[in-house]
């Protein structure tokens, strides 16, 4: 590949690519064309890797690109599979996750939430959903406001505190 007259080879840009972080393979793609054409896809499918591990990684996907209704499907699914947090008071729902994926897909989350069998067995999970749903507003800063008011949403709370040091509370953009 001719990168600014300099000929490298595609498979030594591979493995460079593959030791950056999420950050600089953003930046890497955006150096010319034909990196962006080879990497874009492979920079946005990051955000599965993500998903219920890295919430700063996630939140970060999640806001930069956009996704097919297949990768919504797949995303909501993956996000129904809420880890757990310790805190002082006993273990809560992670819902940071599921939280992002209906802030970002509003409409979508709503119709492909409700299909059939998606909650059987997890009917206090669906109560969760149903208030972060509700308590979306017309901005982010407004929404986080609303979660903070319900107390079934507390491990969404700036209140809540885990065990985990590096826990990142919801990020207002």
């Amino acid at each position: 590949m001719d990168i600014n007259n300099i000929y490298i080879d595609e498979e030594i840009i591979n493995l460079f690519f593959h030791l950056l972080d999420f950050n600089d393979k953003v930046n890497f793609t955006k150096t010319n064309k034909k990196l962006f054409v080879l990497y874009k896809d492979q920079v946005r499918n990051e955000i599965f890797r993500y998903l219920n591990d890295d919430y700063f990684l996630f939140h970060e996907c999640l806001k930069r690109f956009t996704y097919t209704k297949e990768e919504q499907r797949k995303l909501i699914d993956k996000s129904l599979d809420v880890k757990s947090v310790l805190n002082v008071s006993g273990k809560f729902c992670d819902l940071r996750f599921l939280f992002e994926v209906c802030y970002y897909l509003r409409k979508d989350f709503y119709e492909i939430i409700y299909e059939e069998g998606r909650f059987e067995g997890k009917e206090i999970l669906l109560l969760m959903v149903k208030e972060i749903y509700n308590s979306i507003s017309f901005n982010r800063f407004e929404t986080i406001l609303n979660v903070e008011k319900k107390m079934i949403l507390y491990s969404l709370k700036r209140g809540f505190k885990p065990t985990d040091p590096q826990w990142i509370y919801l990020i207002g953009d």
